[in-house]
């Protein structure tokens, strides 16, 4: 069962009174009180190391209202250190794990957290292409993206995915150049990275006309909602985009 009836979210902060915000659960993560209309929740962890392919779905779900729509995520983590052998056959146990999570939704998305290599680019493409026929038509694919992906039209470039959601946080040694885009530059973004949705940290924050440009909003928290300078709420209730 996702909700649990009777149970509540960290009362710590109001909802946010503009733009829909969605807090990102991972593993042992709380719900704080102003993502309570929606959140994206961890349903599954697949690794993809040398030979192998390693599964581990959610030992908890997170206590939330029976009112909170749930967009599951799958997290396919891709090794640096052991590179997958052979990667092109997992995709059929990536496109089921998807279709099993669409299943858990209950706010009309799914989400796919992977973080694709250059070498892997083709077959992330064809993956979501995949993920997309195969999902029943009334659920809606989002997808995360790396921030510099938001500079090469080759990998969003007619993705099959409803929503793209670039992940503006821990860009590595990116980031000073990707923040100074994003924030001053934004044209040199890929049309899919620029008003739509996206994704930000309370530990990394932006100037407010930033968050403001996107219609909606994810939002990770490296210590899991559990601090309350943390799970505050990442959007004042009167200026859109205001950092705690």
């Amino acid at each position: 069962m996702l909700a649990c009836p009777g149970t509540s979210a960290t009362a710590l902060a109001p909802a946010p009174a503009s733009a829909p915000a969605v807090a990102w659960l991972w593993d042992s993560a709380v719900l704080p009180s102003w993502s309570t209309a929606e959140a994206a929740v961890l349903q599954r962890h697949i690794l993809l190391t040398g030979p192998s392919a390693r599964t581990r779905p959610r030992a908890h779900w997170p206590l939330m209202p029976s009112t909170t729509r749930v967009t599951p995520v799958l997290h396919v983590e891709v090794s640096t250190v052991n590179a997958p052998v052979a990667i092109d056959t997992r995709a059929d146990m990536i496109v089921r794990a998807m279709v099993e999570a669409a299943q858990a939704s209950t706010s009309g998305w799914v989400q796919l957290d992977m973080e694709a290599k250059p070498s892997q680019r083709a077959f992330y493409r064809a993956l979501v292409a995949r993920v997309r026929a195969e999902l029943p038509p009334q659920i809606r694919l989002s997808v995360t993206a790396l921030a510099w992906w938001c500079r090469a039209p080759a990998w969003l470039d007619g993705l099959a995915a409803d929503e793209v959601v670039p992940m503006f946080f821990r860009m590595g040694r990116d980031n000073a150049q990707m923040r100074h885009i994003v924030e001053h530059t934004p044209q040199l973004l890929h049309a899919s990275c620029r008003q739509g949705s996206a994704g930000f940290a309370p530990q990394e924050p932006f100037a407010p006309q930033v968050i403001a440009r996107y219609r909606k909003t994810y939002w990770f928290d490296r210590y899991a909602w559990k601090r309350s300078a943390s799970a505050t709420a990442p959007i004042s209730p009167t200026v859109p985009g205001t950092m705690p």
